[in-house]
């Protein structure tokens, strides 16, 4: 018997030991946007219990569309305090960048006159270090690089803000307050020179996986609100830049206070995935009752978040859409 015990002990511990060590090759990312600071804001709590290492928060981090800035400070400066977001901050480490009502007002771009101070005071907000590239340059575009089990995951973070040109106002179609054309002009840009530049060198890097976070939605054309297609110029020079490096990517955005996952082939030698979360306490029900032709399954009409299970030993990364209870609602997976 005792000879079964001692067995038994060893078999435990090799399981143990076998569940760990697959524990370390998996890094979890989590990310979403939308977050009314006037609201619950308890789906801190939802998302911590996924365990990520790193969060991105895509945009709209908090809602304070003035000019005052002394309202966009107290409006940061509810976020630190919120204590679901303190005891979050605690255990995971957080990437973010911002959309259009934290950065300045509603579909706000390049014009915007007070940019250059907020540019301090949303750095300042989420403790960006004093010696940090986003504090001496214009825009708070970012990247780095995660090296796990001999791969490269390269995170790129665009600024599709402080550059971008105004929109052409297009006619009035409900649900929509506005609607916006095409703008295929040389002059409208999405990024700014500087900034392309900048993710041409970035893209030249090497690098097996590659996760794009733009807070304005990539892969929507049915769509008439804010998005890359409404400057074809501009996304397809984005297409080409990816085109132009090794490895496979995925980008991750926000902003339509809805989730889904879309899906284009036909511009990469694979298909290319959109992962959208977004509305961590804000829904938009008409939006996600839309018709989108590079959907993949259904859409997350419920405050959400979306997380990517990265297994670099295998070369696999799993995504997800989860909704207000951290149910996966949407799934899917790539190879790189």
């Amino acid at each position: 018997m005792r000879w079964f015990i001692w067995v038994l002990a060893l078999v435990l511990f090799a399981c143990t030991k076998a569940e760990r060590s697959s524990a370390t090759d998996e890094f979890v990312i989590a990310f979403s946007s939308c977050l009314n600071q006037r609201y619950d804001s308890s789906y801190w709590a939802t998302i911590g219990e996924a365990r990520p290492a790193l969060f991105l928060f895509t945009g709209d981090t908090v809602y304070a569309d003035t000019l005052d800035l002394n309202v966009k400070r107290a409006a940061f400066a509810g976020l630190k305090r919120e204590p679901h977001y303190r005891k979050f901050r605690q255990n995971t480490r957080i990437i973010a960048v911002w959309d259009d009502h934290d950065y300045g007002y509603n579909d706000a771009g390049g014009s915007y006159r007070h940019k250059r101070a907020m540019q301090k005071i949303f750095l300042d907000a989420f403790d960006e270090p004093i010696n940090s590239p986003r504090r001496a340059r214009e825009g708070i575009y970012t990247s780095e690089e995660l090296a796990l089990k001999g791969k490269i995951i390269q995170i790129i973070v665009l600024d599709a803000r402080y550059f971008r040109s105004n929109w052409i106002y297009g006619e009035r179609i409900p649900p929509y307050s506005r609607t916006y054309r095409e703008d295929s002009r040389e002059i409208s840009t999405m990024l700014g020179e500087t900034q392309w530049q900048w993710l041409k060198g970035e893209a030249q890097k090497r690098a097996d996986l590659r996760i794009l976070v733009s807070s304005t939605p990539v892969l929507s054309d049915d769509y008439k609100g804010e998005r890359w297609g409404a400057f074809p110029r501009e996304r397809a020079r984005l297409y080409e830049a990816m085109r132009s490096a090794g490895g496979k990517w995925l980008i991750v955005t926000g902003d339509r206070h809805f989730g889904q996952i879309s899906e284009l082939t036909g511009v990469l030698p694979y298909p290319l995935v959109e992962v959208m979360a977004s509305g961590m306490n804000t829904v938009w029900e008409d939006g996600a009752k839309e018709t989108d032709r590079y959907r993949v399954g259904a859409t997350v009409a419920d405050i959400n978040f979306g997380l990517l299970r990265i297994d670099a030993k295998a070369g696999h990364v799993a995504y997800s859409v989860h909704d207000g209870s951290g149910l996966a609602r949407l799934t899917g997976a790539m190879k790189f």
